[in-house]
């Protein structure tokens, strides 16, 4: 078959500082194709344009290419290409085998790759419509009002039948969920909303194992895997339509044809350096959990004619696996052993504080509390871990269900000088910073940082606690501009044909200074939902799937967590 013609064009009037993309009207086979060989007409001269908004660094520090690419090893043709395996990826390549299309998936990794360990969503079977009104204005509210109401309403229309079906493909692909749950919101005047959640593991274990099983699932069923391939830039055709995307291997550039649409689930861009000091630069000096998620679909999106969420981008951050207690207003010190903040914040917004710490990475700091701690966080209305769970997390001493190894960092002593040893932290300023602690415990006032006198407990009676937390970026959570359905838009909003971005490379779901977690799972429930979502709009243009998840069919197996 002979390469048809093929030209590359400019978005410089949907971008403004305009854009290149590789642009393709026909393809063909071969064991190598060139679009010198075809004659190519060229609009550009100079290079390739970086879009509006971004800077040379983003991309060097990417997968993405700017230069286009002209020569191909090999040429592939389906009906959906998904770019990412990973929480977004893998429903919506196992929607669109569900729906009829053919299916590839490129992957930067070796393996597929997934964080997080539970799934959450909202029940429409068992929710009122006021409740549903409530429950987004509320999530409204906690995110002070920085909302997309258009992905919300997705959200909530359609990820319980997503966290359903998810379950269905797990119990399928032989990973089941460790457990199912359910929860009823209340709002008044009969107002609620059912949320039902899937663990798919418990820890140490998480996420990563449910969608690998799934990938499995997926190539057993007929969708064709490219590990080590990441998508290194769209092709366009002269009408302004995504038709497929260039993938990188060992053996060079791939052309994958998309008949349908590229589906980009590449993940957020905490570990490109140069878009996180553009667009987060809060987050700068912050460690990351993360690898090689480097805002590769959102700068192929941006090539291709969309653009970024404006700024300030969500985040979260926060420590959960250090051991129990997390959220409990124990005295905190910081690395040089003192005292910092108001620790009756809730822990999700400790970054906020910590950003202004003097280090090299601010997010490292340690919880301080004595034997007396299980009455005082019961005094305080709070919930106490009894003594063995801490241990669990002791050096030496701990491991076992439930816990991450590598974040075994709880320590006991007799003395303040011996906990501070093993701390790693000054002895004479842990010291200083407990009797001032005491001192204000004492007179009921917390006139240093303001606490609640409620939360005011000495740290006086031996063995004496710490641990050590390390705040870290778990995700940047604002992504290319998309629709309700995830489809890119354009800088006049409307939708780019045949590209869609979900999971955090898309959106503004949340748009607060730190991502809320009123439910938890919803990070990971929105990103499933995107997934499925896109699929389901590439290959019908509706969001009914042929085969859904119903309510009668999965209820007896969520069972209430209160």
């Amino acid at each position: 078959m002979e390469m048809q013609r093929r030209q590359f064009i400019q978005g410089a009037a949907a971008l403004g500082a305009g854009a290149l993309v590789a642009s393709l009207t026909g393809c063909a086979t071969g064991p190598s194709t060139s679009m010198s060989d075809t004659g190519t007409d060229t609009a550009t001269s100079g290079g390739a344009e970086i879009p509006q908004g971004f800077a040379a660094e983003d991309f060097e520090e990417s997968a993405v290419i700017l230069e286009p690419i002209t020569d191909f090893v090999k040429e592939h043709t389906y009906d959906i290409v998904v770019v990412g395996a990973g929480t977004a990826g893998l429903p919506a390549v196992l929607t669109a085998l569900e729906e009829g299309a053919t299916v590839a998936c490129l992957q930067k990794e070796s393996t597929a790759i997934s964080q997080g360990c539970a799934g959450a969503g909202a029940c429409l079977q068992e929710s009122t419509e006021l409740g549903i009104k409530r429950f987004m204005s509320t999530y409204a509210e906690l995110c002070e009002y920085r909302v997309n109401y258009e992905l919300l309403k997705t959200y909530v229309e359609h990820s319980g039948e997503t966290i359903m079906w998810i379950s269905r493909q797990a119990q399928e692909a032989g990973y089941p969920n460790a457990k199912n749950s359910s929860e009823v919101f209340e709002y008044g005047e009969g107002a609620q909303v059912l949320y039902i959640k899937n663990d798919s593991a418990v820890k140490p274990e998480s996420n990563l194992q449910l969608i690998q099983a799934l990938a499995a699932m997926a190539e057993d069923r007929g969708a064709d895997f490219y590990y080590s391939t990441p998508g290194v830039q769209l092709i366009k055709d002269s009408e302004g339509s995504v038709t497929g995307v260039v993938g990188q291997t060992s053996d060079g550039f791939e052309l994958f044809n998309a008949t349908k649409a590229v589906i980009l689930a590449t993940g957020d861009y905490q570990n490109n350096s140069s878009m996180v000091d553009r667009f987060s630069p809060d987050l700068s000096r912050f460690a990351r959990k993360q690898v090689n998620k480097t805002g590769d679909g959102i700068l192929m999106s941006a090539m291709a004619g969309g653009h970024i969420t404006p700024v300030h981008h969500s985040r979260q951050m926060h420590d959960f696996d250090s051991g129990p207690m997390p959220d409990e207003p124990f005295l905190c010190v910081n690395e040089n052993g003192d005292r910092f903040m108001d620790e009756s914040m809730p822990s999700t917004s400790a970054v906020n504080i910590l950003r202004f710490q003097d280090a090299a990475d601010p997010g490292k700091y340690s919880m301080i509390f004595d034997s007396n701690y299980q009455t005082q966080v019961t005094d305080w209305g709070g919930r106490p871990a009894d003594e063995a769970k801490l241990r669990q997390y002791v050096p030496g001493e701990g491991g076992g269900e439930g816990v991450v190894e590598s974040l075994i960092d709880t320590h006991y002593a007799d003395t303040l000088d011996e906990l501070a040893d093993k701390l790693g932290i000054p002895a004479a300023n842990l010291i200083a910073s407990v009797e001032r602690y005491n001192e204000l415990a004492k007179s009921g006032v917390d006139v240093d940082f303001g606490k609640d006198q409620a939360y005011l407990k000495p740290i006086d009676t031996p063995p004496f606690w710490g641990r050590h937390r390390w705040i870290r970026i778990t995700a940047t959570c604002g992504g290319i501009a998309v629709n309700g359905n995830y489809q890119v838009i354009d800088s006049q909003n409307e939708p780019i044909p045949g590209l869609y971005a979900t999971g955090f490379g898309a959106g503004d779901l949340c748009g607060a200074a730190d991502w809320s977690i009123y439910w938890a799972g919803m990070s990971v429930g929105s990103c499933m939902n995107s997934g499925r979502v896109a699929a389901l709009h590439a290959i019908t243009g509706a969001l009914e799937p042929s085969h859904p998840a119903e309510w009668d069919e999965f209820k007896e197996t969520y069972t209430a967590s209160k």
